[in-house]
Parts: structure tokens; C-alpha cells; sequence
């Protein structure tokens, strides 16, 4: 009898638990047409009535394909304006790049014999003194190494002589990975402040780089000003950084069916529209996906 009552109980637990189960979602998507002309408006029939629904158009940002990525191999590319005054000293400024800086900002790190720096102040066109230069695209794929990241360090010395030292400013500066599937833009660091920078004091307190939230500057001494020296270090940047593509939700559980949708394409060339359906209770999730081409023609 307790055998029995066991199997009994046990039924009736496994049939409960089954009605917890969300339905699994029940749709179709087709095209009113296979193409369209560009500024048109491209439109979706649906049929079921999943809980929400959420879309992909296809174009740039909005690939269903990209939703999870955080990565993506590419070409990563960094930019900055430079502009020098004042002064009458050569080779004032450093850029340098590190794949092993511990990441603690001080002298004993940034000069530690396990910390290397490579000089690339060669790759970037730098202000001789007239207005703000733009550096041009410097390739960094040279320290490219899977998800290892690198700092970006500028290096500022002064010397004690009878000219005066440079003062420098920096702005617009980026760091841009540009992949090779899609040639998209994923910011690394999309401007100085994304940057986080630290600046690492070395020599003479008074000649300093000085922070503030669009670039960074360091005004050099007096002629026969003591020698100076000031390093600016980023936060680890992770070059081959990619952000996932996002949906758009269409549909939320409370809405009323939907029929029909629509979208509008800024580019022409040929899509693929994913539309995701899921039906979710607080107990599981399941979800479904549809895709239908979509030609844009210009």
C-alpha cells in the first residue's frame, strides 16, 4: 500500500509540475514582398500569439547572429589630437604601449624590469606648435594577442635648460576595433574619458599632466625650470572588444496580438529580419526564431 501511494503522489507531482511548463512558442513570419525600394516601408505578416517578440532587422547593430558577442577579431586602430606650445625642447612627448604593465600606477611599476613599453611616437603625426594635429589612424594590431589587453601611456619630459619647456594637450582620443566580418566600429575606448587614465607622478611635482574630462594637459616650466617628467597611463584596453548587437522589443505579454509589422531601412542591400518569440513564466522560458530575407534595392 505505501509502495502504491509513493507512485500515486509521485504522478500526481510529475502532472503539476508539467502545467508549470510555459507553452512553447507558436508563430510564423512571411514577407509582404521579397524587395523593396529603399525608403520604403518593408512589412511583416505574423501568425500565433507568442508572449513577446522581439526584432532583428539585419542591418548594422541589429544582426540576431551578433546578440551574444563581446569579441571579434578585426583591425584596431587608435586616433588622438595633439597640440604643443610654448618651449623651445625636442622630443618632449612619448607615446608608449605595454601588453605587461601590472596596472598599479606607480613609478616602481611603470619602470619595473618585468614592465616592457614600446616607443610607437613614430607611428602618430604630432602638433609642431601651430593648432591641434590630428595623429592619423595608428594600427595596433602588433599587440594584438586574444583577449590580453594593453595600456596606453604618454610620456611627458622636461629638461632643465635655458629655454623654456613645451606644454602639451591632448583630446580626441580613441581607440576603435575594426572587425573583419562586418568592418563595424566597436568602440574600445570611445573618447578620453572612456580612457580612465591615471597619471603617474615621476619628477618635479609643479610639471604634471592635469586630467579633466575631454583631454589632458601638462604646461612645462620656466627656462631653467628643474627637469620634469609625467606619465598618463589608460585603463587595460581589450583590443579585439566587440558589442553585442541589440533587438527591438515589439511585444510585450500584455499586448494584444500582432498582426503585422513594420520597418523602415536606411541602407540598401540584402537583410535577414529575425523576429524572437518567447513565452516565459516565472518557472521557464522557451523561445522560438524566425528569419526572413529581406532585399532593399537603392
Amino acid at each position: 500500500m505505501k509502495k502504491l501511494l509513493y507512485i500515486l503522489m509521485g504522478g500526481v507531482l510529475a502532472t503539476s509540475c508539467s502545467t508549470k511548463d510555459s507553452p512553447s512558442p507558436d508563430f510564423n513570419v512571411t514577407v509582404r514582398s521579397d524587395s523593396y525600394q529603399l525608403g520604403d516601408t518593408s512589412f511583416f505578416y505574423l501568425t500565433g500569439n507568442p508572449y513577446t517578440l522581439t526584432f532583428w532587422a539585419g542591418d548594422s547593430t541589429h544582426q540576431y547572429k551578433y546578440r551574444n558577442r563581446t569579441t571579434a577579431t578585426g583591425k584596431p586602430e587608435m586616433q588622438f589630437t595633439s597640440y604643443r606650445q610654448g618651449g623651445n625642447q625636442d622630443n618632449s612627448l612619448q607615446l608608449l604601449v605595454s601588453t605587461d604593465f601590472p596596472g598599479v600606477y606607480d613609478s616602481a611599476s611603470v619602470y619595473s624590469p618585468n614592465t616592457h613599453w614600446t616607443d610607437i611616437t613614430a607611428k602618430a603625426k604630432l602638433s609642431t606648435g601651430t593648432t591641434g594635429t590630428a595623429s592619423g589612424v595608428i594600427d595596433l594590431s602588433e599587440f594584438l594577442s586574444g583577449d590580453r589587453p594593453i595600456y596606453i601611456a604618454y610620456r611627458y619630459t622636461g629638461q632643465k635648460s635655458n629655454v623654456a619647456q613645451r606644454t602639451w594637450t591632448i583630446q580626441s582620443f580613441s581607440v576603435t576595433n575594426v572587425t573583419d566580418e562586418d568592418k563595424a566600429r566597436m568602440p574600445v575606448a570611445a573618447d578620453v574619458a572612456a580612457g580612465a587614465w591615471a597619471i603617474v607622478k615621476m619628477k618635479n611635482p609643479a610639471v604634471q599632466w592635469v586630467l579633466s574630462a575631454a583631454s589632458f594637459k601638462v604646461t612645462g616650466g620656466a627656462a631653467n625650470s628643474d627637469e620634469a617628467e609625467s606619465w598618463i597611463i589608460s585603463k587595460p584596453l581589450q583590443l579585439n572588444k566587440a558589442i553585442p548587437d541589440v533587438g527591438v522589443p515589439i511585444k510585450k505579454m500584455s499586448d494584444n496580438r500582432l498582426e503585422t509589422y513594420f520597418s523602415i531601412y536606411k541602407t540598401a542591400g540584402q537583410f535577414t529580419a529575425t523576429f524572437e518569440a518567447a513565452t516565459t513564466t516565472v518557472y521557464d522560458s522557451k523561445t522560438a526564431v524566425r528569419s526572413v530575407d529581406v532585399n532593399i534595392l537603392p
